[in-house]
C-alpha cells in the first residue's frame, strides 16, 4: 500500500487547477431505450451484472434478469407508505433495501430477498429524536457481485446532561460526536442479529463496494446538533479495505468528497474543491498512485458510477461519460434520473413521468 504525501497531493490538485472550465466532448447524445415500463412511480433503482431491480409505489421490491427477461417480487417495504424514501442495492439477483421506519425518532429498517427465497430482515438502526440527530444514523447501502453491505454512524451529544440531547441548555447547542458505527456485510442466509462490522473500517458518511473491497469516507465529528448526519468533513481522506478489514489504499484529499466508486483496479472520487468547483480524480488500488483527473465538471455533478466500461455522472437530467479528461453528454433523461449507474457499457436509471415509471438504458459506444 502506497501513502500519497501531502506535497504530492498538492501537486496533483495543482495540475487540475490549470484545467479549463468544463468543455463537453463533441457528439450528440444517444436516445435512451426503455427497458421496463411501470404503471406506478419508481422510488428506487439499482443494477448489478445482468440484473436490475426497483421499488415502485406499491412498495414491492422487484428484480429482473436481463438474460431471461423474468421478473420476481422478492419482498416489500412495510408499511407501504414508507416506500417513497427507500433505497435499494443488488448483488446479482440478491437485493438489500432500507427505509425510514421511525416515528418521532430516527430509525432505519433493512430487509433482503432473492428469487425463490422468503424476505428476511435483521435488527435495524435506532436513532434519537428527529431534529437532534443523535443515535444510529444510516450512511447508505451498496452491492456488487456477491456482496451486500450497509453502513452507519452512532452519534451522541457531547456534554449533554445524563447523555440526553433534550437536556442541552439552550436546546440544540450540544455538538454531535461520532462514538461508534461501521460497515457490515449482509450474509446470504437469514440472521436474527445485526451482522458484525468489518474490522478497522471507520463509521462512514459515504461508502461503496466493488470487487471484494469497500471504500469509505469517515463521518465528520463533531457536527452541530440538528445537522443531517453522518456528513463528510473537509479534507477527509478516502480509505479502501478488503472485506476482512485489511487496508488496501489510503487517499488524502484537499476538498470535500461528494462521491466514491470502485472499479477492479482503481478508485474514482467526485471531489468538490475548496473553491467550490468539482472534478473527478482517480487512484490506483493498492498503490495510491494518482492516475489522472478530469477537467472541471458542471457544479451540479452527482451520482458518480464506474465500471470496466467507463465513468459516468449526471447534472440534473443530463448524463455524462468521462471521455478522457472531458465530460461527454451521452443521454438526457426525461426526468431526474433515479439510481444512475453503469454496468459494463450499459448505463441505466429510472425516471418518472406523469405518475408512471420507466427504466431506461444507453450503451456506450
Amino acid at each position: 500500500m502506497m501513502w500519497l504525501s501531502r506535497v504530492g497531493l498538492a501537486v496533483a490538485v495543482g495540475i487540475l487547477t490549470l484545467a479549463a472550465p468544463a468543455a463537453t466532448a463533441k457528439g450528440p447524445p444517444t436516445p435512451p431505450n426503455t427497458l421496463v415500463s411501470s404503471p406506478r412511480s419508481i422510488y428506487a433503482f439499482a443494477q448489478d451484472g445482468n440484473t436490475v431491480g426497483w421499488i415502485a409505489s406499491d412498495a414491492r421490491v422487484r428484480v429482473r434478469s436481463l438474460t431471461t427477461g423474468k421478473t420476481w417480487v422478492v419482498g416489500r417495504v412495510t408499511p407501504s407508505e414508507r416506500a417513497y424514501g427507500a433505497s435499494l442495492a443488488l448483488a446479482g439477483t440478491r437485493a438489500l433495501w432500507a427505509w425510514d421506519s421511525g416515528g418521532n425518532s430516527y430509525e432505519t429498517a433493512f430487509a433482503s430477498g432473492a428469487p425463490g427465497r422468503a424476505q428476511s430482515g435483521f435488527p435495524g438502526l435506532a436513532g434519537g429524536a428527529r431534529n437532534f440527530g443523535d443515535g444510529e444514523r444510516s450512511a447508505g447501502i451498496a452491492g456488487d457481485g456477491v456482496t451486500l453491505v450497509f453502513g452507519w454512524a452512532d452519534e451522541t451529544c457531547a456534554g449533554a446532561p445524563f447523555g440526553v440531547c433534550d437536556f442541552c441548555n439552550p436546546l440544540g447547542t450540544c455538538p454531535l460526536v461520532v462514538n461508534g458505527g461501521g460497515v457490515a456485510v449482509v450474509p446470504p442466509q437469514a440472521v436474527s442479529q445485526r451482522p458484525p462490522t468489518i474490522p478497522n473500517v471507520p463509521p462512514p458518511a459515504l461508502l461503496t463496494v466493488g470487487s471484494g473491497r469497500v471504500a469509505v469516507v469517515a463521518a465528520r465529528s463533531p457536527t452541530p446538533q440538528g445537522d443531517w448526519v453522518p456528513r463528510v468533513g473537509e479534507d477527509t481522506p478516502v480509505d479502501v479495505f478488503d472485506l476482512g478489514g485489511r487496508p488496501v489504499t489510503h487517499i488524502p484529499l484537499i476538498g470535500t468528497v461528494r462521491g466514491v466508486a470502485l472499479s477492479p483496479n482503481a478508485l474514482a472520487v467526485l471531489l468538490e474543491r475548496p473553491d467550490g468547483s468539482k472534478v473527478i480524480v482517480r487512484y490506483g488500488l493498492g498503490t495510491g498512485i494518482f492516475l489522472g483527473g478530469s477537467d472541471l465538471l458542471p457544479l451540479g455533478a452527482t451520482s458518480l458510477s464506474v465500471s470496466t466500461g467507463g465513468i459516468v455522472f449526471r447534472d440534473g437530467p443530463r448524463i455524462y461519460q468521462l471521455h478522457g479528461r472531458k465530460p461527454r453528454l451521452v443521454a438526457v433523461a426525461g426526468a431526474a434520473p433515479i439510481g444512475l449507474s453503469i454496468e459494463g457499457k450499459r448505463i441505466a436509471w429510472a425516471e418518472n413521468m406523469h405518475g408512471q415509471g420507466r427504466i431506461r438504458t444507453v450503451s456506450l459506444r
